[in-house]
């Protein structure tokens, strides 16, 4: 990965920070929206508004007036639209030569900004009424100067431990999840569905007991403790010999899907569907069309894996597909089955997965399979 896409993972995540932050400091009610409708940040409570844009500059080691037009000259667009309304504007940036020194922003960088010929400020120059009253904007607008990353990282943590966390799971649990929540609003298109409290938010890391892994949390400097810790997680289900399992996988929101996905099942049948107490034949609803999902029959076959999927001269039927493999034992005595997995095509037949309920769901990647929500006694999400 380059330098510059770090950075541009960094400033998101720096955002999602900073939004844990006003979240986990603000009163249990006061609503907060992920990616408000002008904002990144916005805070409402009973008596008033705060609108926050946060701007994150680790590649730049000085702050310049330039390098924040777009957020000011969003913030002015909002001001002349709700001048009479009780909202603060704050620009929280950060830019690494800065330390702890605040940058200042006058009326006459608004108005350098305003009159700047750059063709990307344009549309937002254009927007704002030639006589808006920037004395009035500057009353309520504070400009803040963000610590580093690593700084507003611990930070999260140490409100997230006030806040009634377990210290023990603040790290590799309640942290990461913290930011695949905020991550999963900011991405919702209705910005009331963007909406949450700090008492739902507290609510929902308490109840989640597993962590979630995603591009976002494995983009953490947490990275290694965070696997090792789903692979304790996951160990508790996967030593049991007795259990149903379902995998739906979305091969859009994986990396190398091609590559991998016959090494993935071969794997897992190597390590978890080997001895003869595995009495449950594992499913792969993939999300691919019949003809992909023949292909990948094919490649397991070449490696040695039988598989079904459900049909008989050209048609589905559900009790054939469900239907126990015959088993036999090998001349040296191993296990051998009429087939080891049963695979599907999610937009094909995958809503069959009703009519049985597994022990484990593993949902990898991104899939939209709402209909399976209810399926499993125990869900496990694995993000791409």
């Amino acid at each position: 990965m380059s330098r510059t896409a770090d950075y541009t993972i960094q400033g998101f995540l720096y955002q999602f920070n900073k939004t844990a932050l006003e979240i986990l400091r603000a009163q249990d009610d006061d609503i907060v929206t992920v990616e408000g409708i002008v904002e990144d940040i916005e805070v409402v409570t009973p008596e008033a508004m705060t609108a926050i844009q946060c701007k994150y500059h680790e590649a730049k080691a000085s702050f310049t007036a330039s390098a924040v037009y777009k957020p000011l000259l969003q913030m002015l667009k909002h001001f002349s639209e709700n001048q009479f309304a009780n909202i603060s504007y704050v620009l929280f940036a950060h830019f690494s030569g800065t330390g702890t020194q605040t940058p200042s922003i006058e009326k006459a960088t608004l108005e350098a900004a305003l009159a700047s010929r750059d063709k990307a400020f344009a549309k937002h120059i254009s927007s704002i009424p030639s006589d808006i009253d920037l004395d009035r904007f500057l009353e309520r607008f504070i400009v803040e100067s963000g610590p580093s990353y690593d700084e507003i990282t611990k930070s999260v943590g140490d409100e997230l431990e006030v806040n009634g966390m377990p210290k023990g799971d603040v790290e590799t649990l309640a942290y990461p999840n913290a930011i695949q929540i905020i991550a999963t609003l900011s991405v919702k298109h209705n910005p009331l569905e963007r909406q949450t409290t700090k008492k739902k938010f507290i609510s929902d890391l308490m109840a989640i007991r597993t962590t979630a892994i995603s591009r976002w949390t494995l983009a953490l400097k947490t990275r290694e403790k965070l696997i090792q810790a789903r692979r304790k997680q996951l160990k508790v289900h996967l030593d049991k010999n007795a259990r149903l399992r379902y995998f739906v996988i979305d091969p859009n929101s994986i990396e190398d899907y091609g590559a991998e996905i016959v090494l993935f099942v071969s794997d897992y049948i190597d390590r978890y569907h080997f001895k003869p107490a595995h009495i449950h034949t594992p499913i792969f609803c993939i999300c691919a069309n019949r003809s992909e999902i023949q292909e990948i029959q094919h490649r397991l076959y070449l490696k040695g894996i039988s598989t079904t999927d459900g049909y008989i001269g050209g048609q589905f039927e559900e009790s054939y597909f469900f239907r126990e493999p015959l088993c036999s034992k090998g001349s040296r005595g191993e296990m051998k089955r009429e087939f080891s997995i049963r695979i599907l095509s999610w937009g094909d037949r995958g809503k069959v997965l009703n009519d049985r309920k597994c022990d484990d769901l593993f949902i990898i990647g991104e899939p939209d399979c709402n209909a399976l929500a209810r399926i499993s006694h125990e869900g496990i999400k694995e993000s791409g």
